[in-house]
């Protein structure tokens, strides 16, 4: 290999860890400047809509257990059993189905949907039905507010509820709806059966009682009979539960205003284009203080070392460059 080769070998080598470390360099900074950049996490983002996102708003909401009307199940009750549905296994039971459903609509009038969605619950609260809240965001005197709701209906008449909040929907215009069911039986039919072998042991702890010939004995029992009292207390609580949530299917409803329906603003702000394209010159200005800052504190002491390295290499190539040029020029004229 000739002085010459090597000598842009060394110089590519050199070029090539220079070229390596600056782009080290720059993938770091751009890291420590997106790090110290606000970030809106997933979480938060969830947060945000509906209630933030849209301006805010007054939201209200319906207690469960105390809005709920006269006749209407509260899950948190223990309560005896349901009649008419079997405790242990090997009775016929119906199938036990928790349904759920959600939809969203675009509506020409969200408060006026509102309304009739409470109406139409209000109809059917000798059956159970009732609304669990009802939250509002967005309201202002141009615009309809959005509108969340969450209701409970007879099982029975979920399909006629979901249509009809359907057909609220604005024309040329299509409802986003989904559905879910759980069978809960084989889960019902074995806490009946728990049921009933608990009872029984209940029943023999209370005899077991009745003859006791100790104290000791007897408090031994009692503390056995506290024991199942209240495994049975949470089974009737579970088994409630679950016959309730297939009574009463809960529908959540998301009203949105239409487009086409609202008023056009036509009006025109020009203090607040002042004041957004204050806080983007201000940002950008944070932003460019921000990278200046890094590069001169992370960057640029890498650089200037780099520059110096680089000046020596290219000063030792040239020194021989020079050194072989009298050479190569001897043994020509040789």
């Amino acid at each position: 290999m000739s002085p010459r080769q090597r000598n842009w070998l060394l110089i590519g080598g050199a070029v090539l860890i220079i070229v390596c470390i600056l782009g080290f360099l720059s993938f770091t900074s751009l890291q420590m400047m997106s790090g110290q950049a606000p970030v809106l996490s997933t979480a938060n983002r969830g947060a945000v809509q509906p209630d933030i996102g849209y301006g805010g708003g007054d939201s209200y909401a319906y207690d469960e257990a105390q809005e709920a009307p006269a006749g209407a199940p509260v899950e948190q009750e223990v309560a005896p059993l349901p009649e008419g549905q079997p405790s242990a296994p090997g009775q016929a039971v119906d199938r036990l189905i928790i349904r759920n459903g959600r939809i969203t609509v675009a509506v020409d009038d969200t408060l006026a949907s509102r309304n009739a969605i409470e109406d139409m619950v209000a109809e059917m609260v000798g059956e159970g039905a009732f609304v669990v809240s009802v939250n509002e965001s967005g309201s202002n005197a141009d615009a309809d507010p959005y509108v969340d709701m969450t209701i409970r209906v007879p099982a029975a008449r979920f399909d006629e509820v979901m249509s009809l909040v359907a057909g609220m929907a604005s024309k040329g215009t299509t409802p986003t709806q989904s559905e879910s069911a759980e069978d809960v039986t084989n889960q019902y039919v074995d806490l009946g059966a728990r049921l009933e072998s608990l009872e029984a042991a209940r029943q023999r702890l209370m005899e077991i009682m009745a003859e006791a010939q100790s104290a000791e004995d007897l408090l031994y029992a009692e503390q056995q009979l506290t024991q199942r009292e209240a495994e049975i207390a949470s089974i009737k609580g579970q088994m409630q539960y679950l016959s309730q949530s297939a009574a009463l299917s809960s529908i959540t409803i998301s009203l949105q205003p239409y487009i086409l329906s609202q008023p056009v603003d036509d009006t025109w702000r020009p203090a607040e284009t002042v004041r957004r394209a204050w806080e983007a010159l201000l940002s950008s200005l944070r932003g460019f203080g921000d990278f200046a800052i890094v590069l001169g504190i992370a960057v640029l002491p890498w650089l200037i070392a780099i520059g110096v390295v680089l000046y020596v290499v290219v000063r030792i190539v040239r020194s021989r460059m020079r050194r072989a040029q009298p050479r190569t020029a001897g043994e020509d004229t040789e």
